[in-house]
């Protein structure tokens, strides 16, 4: 079919386009229009240089052909060389485009070449004579077709192989696998491309046309398959499914009915059944998966939502019960009857060759295969569904596929029934475990072939090939590789030689290879899997320089047919049966025909669409329907391609495109609804929605009304009298043409506005429900809505899920969360693989004398990281867009950020005037370094804000000019603060860097994103200017600004999700919140006043410190340093509790009566000190948890110089960066400070006395390491206190042996030995040995020397006991070491 004479037209070529100095003068003329012809055809796509201009280079050989021996002079003689030379009927419909071209004229015609560059290039390289310009036009329209066809095709298969770029080697191989531009480019000589050039990987799966594809056969590895593929993959396959269906409806089946006398409409019926049906079913189950997959659809989001619902509603409406009839139909002998009697006809065949050279022998061989797709097609359906089933991690999406299944049973037994019975069923796909998508295969979905098995890749064909050319002998492949993008079948099959001797064959097809093998020895094989050297090269044909002729059954020879050579004798075939020979045929006449068939079903659709165009309602009664124009749209064009980005619209033009019909936006839709505020109202833009959806049906009328009355509502199938497929009594008066406008205007226009206008409806409540929440009159306005639309099946389920979400918003308002925060904070908890560290604490003071050298300064480090983390996530885009915060109502619209904004101020503060109020040198040295070491561990917990306000507190006036002070810091401690200034060095240059190396969780500086978001709103309008300076109107609204703004948010978002894995403290937390260390003065008395005090403390041209009274004279300075106490004793390996000791410890927990506890801290609102995640569990509500600081109310421990080592340690690695779980349920990570907190802390409360022993004993200690300096030594001067007393020499005896050990009831006997709380007495030797140690050392006294060295020999620790009168600050250094 289609082949082209391809006479010799041309006794050689005029012009050399090869030689290279004529190469030069056309090198790049065509590639920068090449790009808008892509742009055309493939919007989403991009292509490579190297890919257009190998384009540039097939069109120059073109056009050398165009303009070969006899030059033309006319249109005329343009024409007829296209018709010698192009193959029919691209002839007619390259000749088509370039009339229509001439018609239009020069300036309105749409050809995107550059006509005059060529026209002039023409005139003095090439033909060298005037031209008239219509000639040039002509031409150049000729080549525009020709090179859009190549990169259709070419991108067809960059999209079916998930690529986004075009490269030369795509347009290569696409073009192998078509006969036409084969044809027309390279009929004497083989493609260039070897079989090397192109990796075997899964990634290169899929040909033009859509012959396989990822997931299909030749998929991912079966480690890699995932729900998400095997959705994206089902709707790629369902798009080339309904592509198979227009074949066989629009090219088949309307031909067909042409004929002349044409068929009655009982014999279409009869061959065809109810193919529309099939049709109609197909787009309805791939639009809703294409709307299942948009509405869940975010920017940078891959994940694939449920589908379940989609498959459920049709199975439950029993649509799929269309399969049913038609395999009853199609598989019936009269169906293959009919066709034969309607092909049996006189003149039938005259007919059917109108349609191109070969179409009759498609008709009787191929559309009989072709008819059987959607049967096999249903397969697939069964082993999606099922396939899915096993692989969705959602329990209702389990449940509405299971569902599926069983209503979807009868089916599948039926058509497997009718199968067999016909015979048929020989043909079905073999459904191998490695093909059937059973868990660990590749996937479900297999692209049955033309005989029924399955579709092979690209790589499966080479790897064929490679096979083959191991078992036959003396073949190399690499001519073919470029020729086979597929393998199609093998068998045995007959050949008639000379003399008419018959001769057996092997035969093996691929879609553009057929090779007639001899086995070498004696014996038969079905397939080429042994050892090579099986097989000999007999013939070898390249489908596309072949013709496939059937021939008539004769007394000699029966199922024959010819493989027909252009410039070779005839190759005569025959086959054992019928169909054998019907089913070599069906591939064979496939193949050639293949190409033209594809080309004559654009045709036809885009025939349809001219004489159908897509009409929207006049702009007076529909205000949306505008068109596009200067005066209220401008677009930017992506580097990359994709949508257009919009610069400036007017507020209609916004909304249009916020719910486009041609294609969705998801970050149009987030940009939109994080910035619409500071151009239009919540109430405004709802209406608009509203407006946008209740759009008037055609014929229309002035007065805005549409058919019936109707208000636009049925495009979604709501019941007002229209179906949703057009078919209704109220369309029957309307004609033909009027029918299909309406089908078109609610297919292609009103559903996907409509459905858009829902999805902008949902992400608004979902993700900005605040807007609702301030105003109660618009949430009413917007259920009305949804309660009047959620009439029909089609839009129903996204109504509800809207619904859905608006109740669990209100739910979380009801438990006073604002603005959905509880929600969002309920889906994050952690992981069982990870515990915070314990709470650190340092000196035994009431919480009145808090301060900076009485806290640990790891823990305000700490406190200050899970306050300042939750202010930071307590802020909304909203309250950025449009610099809110600086406005008059700032505290109304800003209200978490100017939170945020007082407690960095604060905290500044608060250290600024620690220091400056400290008189004393020493202290203020203390302070200083305690700052600083605060500073260090803000940096190792990524608090950028907390870094900052440290590093603005020792940079603010009244502590930079401490000169003294600040060079007595240590050089650690003064290069950390160096290193931090750093970080705001050069813009914040090296901040950035760093911000973006890390991982969160970490809390950013919220000071530069202000910086950037005022930069911006300052330094661009908000409407752009206006195109005419006589317009009356509103410039159009800068909506780049906004999306820059946007882009700012979205980078704040994303570290606001990661939460710390950190313990709460809460009367530190709270002790940090309510800091407002000046409270009634004003910025100026403020600075005034630190001013001061820093020249009362540090006075000008002080040459050294001047004497000042200690402001904690009772206080030691002594740092307890940065080291966690965890980290001491990580190496040492904690045994499991038994089950006697979590029943011993809830007992404990319930009588302790203690109301403070520390928390695991997972999501907290700013400002407040109450956890508001929903669903989980208080330590208050978990006994096993309860006093795990260690803290009594009002004071801290009472021994600070003793650690308790915690008995326990629950696959804890004390990690602060936790892993997040999305979900509802509750997960407490339990660990050591679950139980006994590794820092110093109160006694434990009484354990009653278990009936045995709780676990076993520890290991022993290893041997103990030398004690690092701590950062918290102020400076190398300063290393201790000078009224310390000297600390005795180390004594190098071995420490005293252990006590022997007693039994349970000698120590309960024994007072002396156990620890007496509350009435209840547990013996020493009964708990376990890190219990025993806490035991003792929080029950002796100052002066309690025994127990202290019982206590150190109980750890193997070396004690130095002969200093009997040694201090209790020489016993903190020491117990420090453990």
């Amino acid at each position: 079919m289609f082949s082209s004479s391809n006479v010799p037209v041309t006794e050689g070529l005029l012009y050399d386009f090869d030689d290279e100095e004529n190469a030069l003068k056309w090198k790049g003329v065509f590639v920068a229009s090449l790009h808008k012809v892509l742009s055309q055809v493939h919007p989403t796509l991009k292509a490579k240089d190297d890919a257009l201009e190998y384009v540039e280079r097939l069109i120059l050989k073109l056009l050398g052909m165009l303009c070969a021996r006899p030059p033309p002079h006319t249109v005329q003689d343009v024409e007829e060389r296209v018709q010698k030379t192009f193959p029919n009927p691209i002839d007619r419909w390259a000749i088509s485009e370039a009339q229509a071209a001439l018609e239009k004229g020069k300036k309105k015609s749409p050809i995107v070449l550059p006509v005059d560059k060529v026209h002039n290039l023409l005139q003095k390289e090439v033909l060298q004579y005037k031209v008239d310009h219509q000639v040039s036009l002509y031409v150049v329209a000729v080549l525009e077709y020709i090179s859009a066809d190549m990169l259709k095709l070419a991108g067809n298969y960059v999209k079916n192989i998930r690529h986004v770029k075009v490269a030369s080697q795509d347009i290569k191989v696409a073009m192998c696998a078509d006969k036409v531009l084969m044809d027309l480019f390279h009929q004497d000589d083989d493609d260039q491309l070897s079989i090397e050039d192109e990796p075997l990987t899964p990634s290169t799966s899929g040909v033009p046309g859509g012959m396989g594809g990822p997931g299909l056969s030749g998929g991912p590895s079966p480690t890699t398959v995932t729900y998400d593929q095997v959705v994206r993959d089902l709707i790629q396959e369902e798009r080339q499914y309904l592509r198979d269906l227009h074949l066989i409806m629009k090219v088949f089946r309307e031909q067909l009915a042409t004929l002349a006398p044409p068929p009655s409409p009982a014999e279409l019926d009869a061959i065809f059944s109810n193919i529309e049906e099939i049709y109609e079913l197909t787009v309805t189950l791939l639009g809703s998966l294409e709307d299942t997959l948009e509405m869940a659809e975010e920017p940078h989001q891959a994940a694939a939502p449920p589908v379940g619902s989609c498959f459920e509603e049709l199975a439950e409406a029993a649509e799929f019960d269309v399969y049913d009839r038609y395999a009853k139909d199609v598989l019936s002998p009269t169906c293959r009857e009919t066709l034969q009697t309607v092909l049996s006809r006189p003149d039938v065949g005259h007919s059917l060759q109108t349609g191109g050279h070969g179409f009759r022998e498609a008709v009787r061989y191929y559309l009989p295969k072709l008819l059987l797709t959607p049967v096999y097609h249903c397969f697939t359906y069964f082993d999606v569904v099922r396939f899915l089933h096993r692989l969705s991690v959602s329990k209702e999406d389990r449940e509405s596929l299971e569902q599926v299944e069983g209503l979807l049973k009868p089916l599948q037994v039926e058509l497997e029934r009718l199968l067999s019975c016909t015979g048929v069923g020989v043909n079905l796909p073999k459904r191998k475990p490695s093909e059937t998508g059973g868990i660990g295969s590749a996937g479900p979905l297999i692209r049955t072939g033309l005989l029924g098995g399955p579709r092979s890749s690209r790589p499966a064909a080479l790897c064929k090939l490679q096979e083959l050319q191991r078992s036959i002998d003396g073949w190399e492949c690499k001519d073919a590789g470029p020729a086979c993008n597929e393998f199609i079948c093998e068998g045995q099959i007959g050949k008639v030689g000379a003399g008419k001797r018959l001769t057996e064959r092997y035969a093996f097809l691929f879609d553009g290879l057929l090779l007639l093998c001899k086995a070498s020895g004696h014996g038969r094989r079905s397939s080429a899997a042994s050892p090579g050297g099986d097989y000999r090269l007999k013939e070898k044909f390249f489908i596309r320089k072949v013709e496939i002729l059937d021939r008539e059954d004769t007394d000699e020879l029966r199922n024959a047919f010819e493989v027909a050579p252009r410039q070779q004798p005839h190759c005569v075939l025959f086959t054992r049966t019928a169909e054998e020979k019907a089913n070599w045929m069906a591939a064979l006449v496939m193949l050639n025909t293949k190409s033209m068939l594809e080309r004559t079903l654009d045709v036809i659709l885009l025939d349809e669409e001219r004489k159908h165009p897509l009409r929207l309602p006049p702009p007076s009664i529909y205000r949306f329907a505008e068109e596009d124009s200067e005066t209220n749209l401008v677009l930017e064009t992506r580097e990359n391609g994709g949508v257009p980005l919009i610069k400036g619209a007017t507020l209609l033009k916004l909304i249009e495109r916020l719910t486009y019909h041609m294609y969705a936006d998801p970050m149009l839709v987030r940009t939109f609804l994080t910035t619409y505020r500071s151009f239009c109202s919540p109430t405004e833009l709802l209406e608009l929605l509203i407006e946008r959806f209740e759009m008037p049906e055609p014929p229309w009328d002035e007065t805005g009304g549409g058919i019936g009355g109707n208000s636009g509502l049925s495009g979604l199938g709501v019941d007002n009298g229209n179906s949703i497929n057009g078919a209704t009594e109220e369309m029957d008066p309307l004609e033909p043409t009027s029918r299909e406008d309406l089908k078109r205007f609610r297919k292609q226009y009103m559903q996907p506005v409509q459905f858009r206008v829902l999805n902008v409806l949902r992400h608004w409540v979902d993700h900005h429900f605040y807007d609702f929440e301030r105003d109660p009159g618009l949430l009413q306005r917007l259920q009305g809505f949804l309660d009047g639309v959620a009439r029909g099946k089609f839009v129903r389920k996204w109504v509800e899920s809207i619904h859905k979400i608006v109740a669990r918003r209100l739910e979380c308002c009801g438990r006073g969360g604002r603005g959905g925060q509880a929600e969002e904070q309920r889906e994050i908890t952690f992981g069982f693989d990870r515990s915070p560290p314990p709470i650190e604490w340092h000196l035994n003071c009431p919480e009145e004398e808090w301060d900076l050298m009485t806290l640990h300064p790891i823990e305000i480090a700490r406190q200050l990281t899970l306050l300042e983390f939750d202010l930071y996530r307590a802020v909304k885009p909203s309250e950025l867009v449009g610099s809110v915060w600086t406005k008059k109502d700032k505290e109304q619209r800003s209200p978490n950020l100017l939170r945020m904004i007082h407690h960095t101020t604060n905290v500044t503060r608060w250290f600024e005037k620690t220091i400056v109020e400290t008189a004393n040198f020493e202290e203020r040295l203390s302070v200083i370094s305690r700052i600083l070491e605060i500073l260090i561990v803000l940096q190792e917990l990524n608090n950028f804000n907390g870094v900052i306000e440290v590093v603005s507190a020792m940079g603010s006036a009244s502590v930079h000019r401490l000169t003294l002070s600040l060079q007595a810091i240590g050089p650690k401690l003064d290069k950390a603060l160096e290193e931090a200034k750093e970080l705001s060095a050069d813009h914040f240059r090296k901040y950035q860097e760093k911000l973006r190396s890390i991982n969160p969780p970490c809390v950013p500086f919220f000071g530069m994103y202000l910086t950037n978001i005022l930069h911006i709103e300052e330094g661009n309008p908000d409407f752009l200017p206006r195109s005419s300076p006589s317009s009356n109107r509103e410039g159009l609204i800068n909506f780049s600004k906004r999306r820059k703004v946007a882009e700012i948010t979205s980078e704040i978002q994303t570290y606001q999700n990661q939460p710390y894995c950190l313990s709460l403290a809460p009367r530190i937390r709270h002790f940090l919140e309510v800091l407002n260390p000046f409270e009634d003065l004003n910025e100026t008395e403020i600075s005034n006043y630190l001013y001061q005090a820093s020249l009362e403390v540090e006075p000008r041209g002080c040459k050294q410190p001047i004497k000042a009274p200690r402001k904690w004279p009772d206080a030691k300075l002594k740092s307890p340093g940065i080291k966690p106490r965890s980290h001491l004793s990580r190496h040492i390996p904690h045994p499991l509790p038994s089950m006697s000791f979590f029943a011993s410890n809830q007992r404990l927990s319930a009588i302790s009566g203690s109301d403070d506890s520390s928390s695991i801290h997972s999501d907290q609102r700013g400002g407040g000190g109450n956890s508001s995640i929903a669903g989980s569990t208080s330590i208050h509500d978990h006994p096993i948890m309860e006093n795990s600081s260690g803290m009594t109310r009002g004071n801290t421990p009472t021994t600070p110089s003793t650690p308790l080592t915690p008995t326990t340690h629950h696959n804890s690695d004390n990690s602060v960066f936790a892993p997040v779980l999305i979900g509802g349920g509750l997960v407490t990570p339990l660990s050591a400070s679950s139980f006994i907190s590794l820092s110093p802390g109160p006694p434990p409360p009484p354990y009653p006395a278990p009936t045995r022993p709780l676990s076993p004993l520890p290991p022993p200690l290893p041997p103990r390491r030398k004690r690092e300096s701590s950062l918290g030594d102020v400076s190398p001067k300063v290393k201790q206190a000078p009224d310390a007393p000297t600390l005795p020499p180390r004594d190098s005896s071995p420490p005293p042996p252990l006590p022997p050990r007693r039994d349970a009831s000698a120590n309960a006997a024994n007072g002396s030995n156990a620890i007496t709380s509350g009435g209840g007495a547990t013996p020493l030797s009964t708990l376990p040995r890190a219990h025993s140690v806490a035991a003792l050392s929080s029950s002796t006294t100052s002066s309690g020397l025994d127990a202290r060295i019982l206590a150190s020999n109980c750890c193997k620790a070396y004690f130095m006991h002969k200093a009997k009168n040694s201090d209790l600050r020489r016993d903190s250094m020491f117990t420090e070491g453990f």
